[in-house]
């Protein structure tokens, strides 16, 4: 199959870290291969970075995009980069350093775009 559009909820959600680092550089080759638009959710801040070209931060209930940024220059092999390392924190904070308008137990998500 080589679809236009690959729509992906937390497919490595439950795989181990060798597991799932495998899946990731196996989508990315599918990704490079056939050029498809992907859109991956993920709670994952690192994944967001290595999958994505666009991270969409997203607000809990009801969602609605808190913040859009390019991850287009991070892959596999940046995870230890400084760079990848103030990526990685800047998200965070825009996720949690804010206070929610009112509680909630759910989690912020990140949407990713390929």
């Amino acid at each position: 199959m080589q679809p236009e559009i690959l729509l992906m909820d937390e497919p490595f959600a439950a795989l181990d870290a060798l597991t799932r680092r495998t899946m990731q550089e196996q989508l990315q080759g599918l990704w490079e291969d056939i050029g498809f638009t992907m859109l991956f959710v993920t709670h994952s801040i690192a994944e967001a970075l290595v999958v994505g070209n666009r991270i969409l931060l997203l607000s809990p209930h009801p969602g609605r995009v808190r913040a859009e940024l390019n991850s287009h220059q991070f892959d596999l092999g940046s995870a230890g980069s400084a760079e990848f390392q103030a990526a990685n924190e800047r998200i965070h904070r825009l996720l949690f350093n804010e206070a929610p308008t009112r509680p909630t137990p759910a989690h912020p998500a990140l949407a990713v775009q390929v």
